[in-house]
């Protein structure tokens, strides 16, 4: 299965199993903390989490070269990008912060041009806007979205463009990293989660050190057994298999493959007997087609 698959492309879409799952979970915690205070929180977790699986398993497989570290350092401080994306979520909701994140596929493949002068064939192309226009189907909510005002929906909307761009940038030039030496995904994975989680922990201790403070302690969280499992499989196991994933495979093929993430949601809803509609169906019918065009490539 493997060699007819890739292991890059089951690494993909093991993350995006283990994303949706985080997301369900994510919902079983309440929680009053910024995006940022979020992104610490979950970073610290996540990269305690990654240097216990290190001395255990005793992986020495890290990166030698300098360049290789500035590669995954960069790709790490870029993917504070993610508290560009809870921002949005706050702003303009889910359905419109997707819909806008599911340019970073495309995204990814310009970056991969520009960066590392790597180019995909027109079939792989024809995959990634199969997928994405799928995927869009899909999300688009049936009713009609409450209106947002004008101050919030373009913070909203430049929100979420800068997560899409901050996404698709750290996966090439994690890929850059990957691409110059030869090193472990669990490695790349810690440089670059420390990396953005340090950048992010120095900007709010400086300038708001009571939040920085209620970030470590993780204060006025209830259910953190449900966080502590959303930083489980969506931090910890999903930037592992994200790195394991771009490491064999073309980043804006794999970065495709994640963006399927909330059709995996859906269809957990569905197992739960969730309401399913006719645009969700034909959506997912045609990004799965998009996905298996790419499997395929």
């Amino acid at each position: 299965m493997i060699d007819w698959l890739g292991l890059g492309e089951l690494f993909a879409i093991l993350a995006a199993i283990v994303w949706a799952l985080s997301t369900i979970l994510y919902k079983g915690f309440s929680h009053h903390l910024t995006p940022m205070q979020l992104n610490i929180s979950k970073g610290v977790l996540a990269s305690a989490m990654m240097l216990a699986t290190i001395a255990i398993t005793q992986d020495a497989a890290l990166p030698h070269h300098l360049t290789s570290w500035l590669w995954l350092i960069a790709g790490g401080v870029i993917a504070i990008g993610d508290s560009a994306y809870f921002t949005a979520l706050r702003n303009i909701g889910p359905a419109r912060t997707l819909v806008i994140e599911s340019l970073a596929p495309a995204l990814v493949g310009v970056f991969n041009i520009l960066l590392l002068n790597h180019y995909l064939s027109p079939f792989a192309w024809c995959g990634i806007v199969l997928t994405t226009i799928g995927v869009v189907i899909a999300i688009k909510p049936e009713k009609t979205l409450p209106q947002v005002d004008h101050q919030h929906y373009r913070k909203g909307v430049l929100c979420a463009l800068a997560a899409a761009i901050c996404q698709a940038l750290g996966m090439v030039m994690s890929k850059g990293a990957l691409n110059n030496e030869h090193m472990s995904s669990l490695w790349a994975a810690l440089i670059r989660l420390a990396a953005g989680t340090m950048t992010v922990a120095l900007v709010v201790a400086v300038f708001k050190s009571s939040e920085f403070k209620q970030a470590l302690t993780l204060r006025g969280i209830s259910g953190k057994q449900w966080f502590f499992a959303a930083v489980f499989l969506g931090t910890f196991l999903g930037l592992w298999l994200q790195l394991g994933a771009v490491k064999y495979t073309d980043p804006a093929i794999a970065q495709t493959i994640f963006a399927t993430a909330p059709l995996i949601v859906m269809s957990i809803g569905f197992i739960k007997r969730e309401p399913v509609t006719n645009k969700m169906l034909a959506g997912g019918l045609l990004a799965l087609m998009g996905v298996g065009v790419l499997l395929t490539n």
